[in-house]
């Protein structure tokens, strides 16, 4: 039996097909599935109860709690189970484990993924997966050979240690995305240095699948952003004189295609080849949307793309290349009409791009509804390669510097240009647009497939007296729960209200809380609140809406 083990952390919304002649083993997924189990919420939640309380106990308490809470309850957007599971994993991770867990990143209780000497230390490092991993490992003896599949850096961790755990005897082959890229540094690890690298393997095809289930004949096939995919048809000649004189490319075989190589140009045919004729959902190149009967054709129904900016009557994509804002909020309509939801993300930090610029995205965002949702932002990067697509930064006054020596395993490169966000203000600018975009529409819990998938739009301005007679209950994204202790450690009992969409935390009155606390479907104010006097009764709703532990509900 050959084995091919998918190591925690990816996104777990994806499941693969299997290859053939292989057996799969996701770890990623059985780790999650094992975590938000009941046995395994129940005997969390327990050890922190029974446990001395501390500032660090009681929040992981709050976490665990709230997460238990949201994945129970009906998904109204499909991300509220996501958000709760994002908030089991933090509260299972760091210290004394050498990971912090998100739902869609892990980072290192001290260094980074981008550096070989930082990973080694944290393989000898408890972990909240350790448990999983020793599970797979038992299998390794037994298997005619393993490999390791590595899309991204944050698995690298667990990588290490079950590279290190397969016995001598059996075969070790590492691939995937990032072993590709950075086999020679990966080949000096101890753990990697007897394993082959396999470069022609074909890339794994996923599917969007819920966590506690296996993607059906249905489920959406899933183009992963390293890709690189544009969309594309071939254009017709001119005239019949040109057919004459220059033939139609011939169709490429992307069953042919290794993980050396990415999607590139594809026509619908081309595309269809490689998802099966399924239909599809995933990352395009902003290129692809002025082909928007391309996409349809190919089986598209969920396009995500990247944006750096939006001013001056056109949109700036991650690579530089402009296009008209009419012509895409034609494009936009187009597969709106067809059914294809458009998804945004913000890269924010590119060449050229300051605050100023930011401004007038916001303000462009608002005036024209040029994507169907905005996910979120993310850091701009500069790749370390090019991959062939032309870059039209690379035109600007930009000046590409070398990752530190140290960062042996980075994933792109400084660099500096004039009327760009400094690198240093960065985090605080991300954060501020998030909070803003909050404002607008609820942002995606992370960026994980399943997330792209559906989600809410921003709400229609209502009259005030329509919010006075508006039903009410608890936001979709809010638990209210019971500590056996505060926040900071003190031995009292205490209800808090934790929405974890916006991170809200809120101490709440012990007489109210029991009574918002099932609150799961509108009734109105003066049901839930009855025991508050009418006259204070609109000043707290307003107050809970507006820190979003409660919302209005309008026909």
């Amino acid at each position: 039996m050959k084995l091919l083990v998918l190591p925690p952390h990816r996104d777990v919304t994806l499941a693969p097909e299997t290859p053939e002649g292989w057996h799969v083993m996701d770890v990623a997924r059985d780790f999650c599935r094992r975590v938000v189990s009941d046995a395994a919420m129940a005997d969390a939640i327990q050890a922190r109860v029974t446990a001395p309380a501390t500032p660090r106990s009681m929040r992981e308490l709050l976490l665990l709690r709230a997460g238990q809470v949201l994945s129970l309850r009906e998904q109204r957007y499909g991300h509220t189970r996501l958000r709760a599971l994002g908030a089991v994993l933090t509260a299972l991770s760091g210290p004394p484990s050498g990971v912090r867990l998100r739902l869609d990143d892990l980072e290192l209780e001290e260094g980074t993924t981008e550096r070989s000497a930082d990973v080694l230390r944290t393989v000898g490092q408890p972990a909240p997966y350790a448990e999983d991993l020793a599970r797979a490992a038992e299998r390794f003896p037994q298997a005619e050979r393993v490999r390791l599949w590595l899309e991204r850096d944050q698995q690298l961790p667990a990588a290490a240690w079950l590279a290190r755990a397969c016995p001598p005897q059996v075969p070790l082959e590492v691939a995937g995305p990032f072993a590709v890229a950075h086999r020679k540094v990966l080949a000096r690890m101890p753990m990697f240095q007897r394993a082959e690298f396999v470069d022609a393997a074909a890339p794994l095809r996923w599917r969007v699948a819920p966590l506690d289930g296996e993607p059906g004949p249905g489920s959406l096939v899933w183009i992963p952003e390293a890709l690189d995919l544009l969309v594309c048809t071939f254009a017709p000649p001119l005239n019949a004189s040109d057919a004459l004189l220059f033939d139609a490319p011939a169709p490429r075989d992307l069953g042919t295609l290794t993980t050396k190589q990415v999607l590139g140009a594809c026509t619908p045919g081309e595309l269809k080849g490689f998802t099966g004729g399924a239909p599809w959902g995933g990352h395009v190149l902003v290129a692809s949307l002025p082909h928007a009967e391309a996409l349809i054709e190919s089986g598209c129904r969920v396009a995500v793309v990247g944006f750096c900016a939006v001013r001056e009557g056109f949109m700036v994509d991650p690579l530089g290349t402009r296009m008209n804002v009419q012509d895409l909020a034609r494009c936009a309509r187009r597969l709106r009409d067809a059914g294809v939801r458009l998804v945004a993300e913000w890269w924010v930090g590119a060449p050229g791009v300051d605050e100023a610029a930011l401004e007038e995205t916001l303000a462009a965002l608002d005036a024209e509804p040029l994507f169907d949702h905005v996910a979120g932002a993310r850091p701009f990067h500069w790749p370390l390669e090019h991959r062939g697509l032309d870059r039209p930064f690379q035109r600007l006054s930009v000046e590409p510097q070398r990752p530190p020596p140290d960062r042996d395993l980075a994933r792109s490169q400084p660099f500096e240009a004039p009327n760009t966000i400094p690198t240093a203000r960065l985090p605080e600018v991300l954060a501020a647009l998030s909070t803003r975009l909050m404002q607008r529409a609820p942002l995606n819990p992370g960026r994980v497939a399943a997330a792209c998938l559906r989600g809410p739009t921003a709400p229609s301005p209502v009259r005030e007296d329509a919010s006075e007679r508006a039903p009410i209950r608890l936001d979709d994204d809010c638990a209210l729960v019971q500590l056996p202790a505060s926040l900071d450690g003190a031995p009292k009992p205490t209800w808090y209200a934790a929405n974890l969409r916006t991170g809200t935390v809120l101490a709440m009155d012990a007489r109210l809380a029991p009574k918002l606390a099932g609150l799961d479907h509108p009734v109105p104010a003066a049901d839930a609140l009855g025991a508050v006097p009418e006259a204070q009764r609109r000043k707290l709703v307003d107050t809970l809406v507006g820190k979003t532990v409660l919302t209005r509900v309008y026909e």
